[in-house]
């Protein structure tokens, strides 16, 4: 494994120039053929936004969700679950998706999911300028914290690059495990406090934690912290959240290393 872990950092600082370039190159590649090009990303965000609101008022009422007004509390969850979201749906098909460049040239395999997560990143960075929106509005922005939003992004993106390093693989080699992927991740959303607040499970100490299991959680939390909450991260949640990235980028390399040589004769 330390042959793997190696490798995959050497073809990553090797090809950083081209990381960034090609990330660049895919931030338009979903929205090049329409009028409003990735306008249309940030539409659909509102209108998901819109309609989990008008959900939320509809079955709850427009009150606080945990000491927070309903709005900022959902778009502190929705907008990085938004990114989130689209990495687990396009970086888990990212190296299949290069299917007719890895059969045809030498290419740096491991570096492809990372271009996607890096491109998905770089066109939605706008995106959170709605959160500072928002914080303004209801007026919660004098809580905002930069190096917490800082390090809930790092954290962001280093959990995407871990798992992403893995289920790629797993999706490229295998359209089963492709279809039980996109099912889990339609159901995803709803086992994280985005929508539901804290209140409901407090009673329920098995649930509670079965739910902080998700690393994911960890980061919806902080972002609500970085933003109103002020909180600093919890030591012992944060020990548990780096090593699940560690666990996921070690499988990852040593996953994406064995099948580097195999990845043109499966796919």
């Amino acid at each position: 494994m330390p042959e793997a872990v190696k490798f995959v950092f050497k073809e990553h600082f090797d090809n950083r120039g081209l990381i960034l370039k090609l990330a660049i190159v895919n931030m338009n590649k979903q929205t090049l053929r329409t009028s409003l090009g990735v306008l249309w990303l940030y539409l659909h965000d509102f209108v998901y936004f819109f309609v989990f609101v008008l959900f939320r008022i509809l079955m709850a009422g427009s009150g606080e969700i945990d000491n927070m007004h309903n709005v900022v509390y959902l778009v502190t969850g929705l907008i990085p679950w938004f990114y989130i979201n689209e990495v687990l749906n396009v970086g888990s098909a990212s190296i299949k998706s290069y299917r007719s460049i890895i059969q045809s040239i030498k290419f740096p395999i491991t570096i492809i999911p990372s271009i996607e997560i890096t491109a998905i990143f770089f066109k939605r960075i706008p995106t959170y300028i709605f959160i500072f929106a928002t914080c303004i509005i209801y007026g919660y922005i004098g809580n905002f914290n930069i190096f917490l939003f800082l390090y809930y992004t790092l954290c962001m993106l280093m959990l995407m690059y871990a798992l992403m390093l893995l289920i790629s693989a797993f999706v490229a080699v295998s359209s089963d495990f492709q279809q039980l992927f996109l099912v889990t991740i339609r159901v995803l959303m709803y086992t994280m406090p985005i929508v539901w607040g804290y209140k409901h499970i407090v009673t329920m100490p098995v649930l509670n934690y079965a739910i902080h299991i998700n690393p994911m959680v960890y980061i919806i939390n902080g972002y609500r912290d970085a933003f109103v909450v002020g909180d600093i991260p919890n030591l012992i949640y944060s020990a548990y959240f780096w090593l699940c990235v560690l666990i996921l980028f070690v499988i990852g390399s040593f996953v994406q290393y064995k099948l580097r040589r195999y990845y043109a004769d499966l796919m």
